[in-house]
């Protein structure tokens, strides 16, 4: 499973490590610009200090304007990326800027967006960074291409027919390419009345925290993420016990943001607890944690017993 990504206002979001390919072209500073607005001036003055490389530059910026920025995280951002130029310009208003940036080390590509308090002196509110994924279209989607299946809310007897199937239609029902609606209606009616969503994380003293979702919870914060953005996952492992009517499954899965992308970007295992009526089986919860470089999956859980 996956969490819903989104710009962070008041912070900012390192990006080093992301790789893509836009197809945009070699474009640069040159071909756009920014408009004459505060939050455009803003933006024009961030990114000429920022791609200096001066730490007291820096310092100065984030003191005049009170950015709520670490100037050691910038500078190493500057390091990693090589400074930044602008692409295009997605939304512009008196306070508010959304604009496409490039890499200068890589093709990679990010949404940076700036907004600034009204009058003098300006005040940055909220600057924020993420990358754009490969096969994401780096200004947001214009349209979206419908669902490949369309569901009424009740569930399809072949998605829950078995543990197998309804395991399947759980990674179908949230994976797609960009620019594509996700069949909603499909993945809520895989769960049972009451069912829960688990995903869990890291907080700020580096302790694990979970967090509660139903699945209408879920949909609503992980539908623009995957929907823009692009995800495909999988199952690639599977341990579990059966007894009676209820079942868990720990399933080891892979994510990726297209079908052909030859590495996945995350992998972690999905916790489920399944419950079989005697007519269909139903997901009452999925648990699960993102694999992280001091945790590792354990080998007995990326094969099958």
């Amino acid at each position: 499973m996956t969490r819903r990504v989104s710009l962070v206002a008041v912070c900012l979001l390192a990006i080093s490590g992301a790789s893509s390919s836009s197809g945009l072209g070699a474009q640069s500073m040159a071909s756009a610009s920014l408009p004459q607005t505060a939050s455009g001036r803003t933006l024009k003055t961030f990114l000429e200090t920022f791609n200096t490389g001066d730490s007291a530059a820096m310092d100065a910026f984030v003191t005049r304007y009170k950015a709520v920025m670490k100037v050691p995280a910038l500078m190493q951002l500057r390091s990693s990326t090589g400074g930044f130029d602008l692409v295009s310009v997605v939304a512009n208003e008196p306070l508010h800027i959304d604009v496409v940036v490039r890499e200068r080390k890589s093709p990679t590509v990010a949404r940076m967006v700036v907004n600034v308090s009204d009058g003098e002196p300006v005040v940055i509110t909220g600057l924020g960074i993420r990358v754009v994924p490969p096969g994401a279209p780096p200004e947001g989607c214009k349209t979206y291409q419908p669902p490949p299946t369309s569901s009424s809310g009740v569930a399809d007897p072949k998605d829950v027919a078995s543990e197998d199937a309804i395991l399947a239609a759980l990674y179908a029902s949230i994976s797609g390419p960009a620019c594509e609606h996700r069949d909603w209606d499909r993945f809520r009616s895989l769960f049972a009345p009451g069912a829960r969503l688990i995903p869990t994380g890291m907080n700020a003293a580096r302790q694990a925290v979970a967090r509660v979702e139903t699945p209408d919870e879920y949909a609503a914060a992980a539908k623009i993420g995957l929907e823009e953005n692009g995800f495909f996952e999988h199952e690639i492992a599977r341990t579990g016990e059966i007894f009676g009517s209820i079942a868990h499954a720990f399933s080891t899965y892979e994510s990726r943001r297209t079908a052909a992308d030859e590495k996945p970007f995350a992998r972690g295992i999905n916790s489920i607890q399944l419950l079989n009526d005697g007519t269909r089986w139903w997901i009452v919860t999925v648990y699960w944690q993102a694999e992280r470089p001091n945790s590792p999956i354990p080998t007995q859980y990326l094969k099958n017993p």
